[in-house]
């Protein structure tokens, strides 16, 4: 990367950290971007997950300072998250870069629809209140 292509991946990164500090999966805006690169989806996920270590290690540090954690949570989601790594690592070893950047892209568009369809609630729900207000 270069020029123009540097200060769009420092803006795709500010942009991961600050929703990975808030706990929205801002890896996903980087992974993005890296895939849009050009750059093979197996180091992207890497050079992703490589990012996410002090991002996340920043947010759990301010969420734990403002008692944000639900600490008994902790041993369930560690087993949970091993328990995936190993299964997502196993399956990512066996598939081709093309079905991996499909998966990618197939993940992106169902949470596209799931915030899309949330957002339309919201809206929904924002117009019933104004209406109701008005009414009374």
């Amino acid at each position: 990367m270069n020029g123009w292509n540097d200060w769009l991946g420092a803006a795709a990164a500010l942009g991961a950290g600050i929703l990975g500090a808030m706990g929205l999966g801002g890896g996903g805006v980087l992974l993005l971007w890296l895939n849009l690169t050009g750059m093979d989806q197996r180091q992207a996920q890497g050079l992703n997950l490589l990012f996410i270590l002090p991002v996340g290690l920043a947010a759990l540090w301010f969420h734990r300072k403002n008692g944000l954690i639900q600490w008994s949570l902790l041993p369930w989601l560690l087993a949970g998250g091993a328990a995936g790594v190993l299964a997502g690592h196993s399956v990512a070893g066996l598939l081709p870069e093309e079905a991996l950047r499909k998966g990618f892209g197939l993940l992106l568009v169902i949470t596209a629809l799931g915030e899309l369809k949330t957002a339309w609630r919201l809206l929904h729900r924002q117009g019933e209140e104004k209406k109701n207000g008005e009414q009374s």
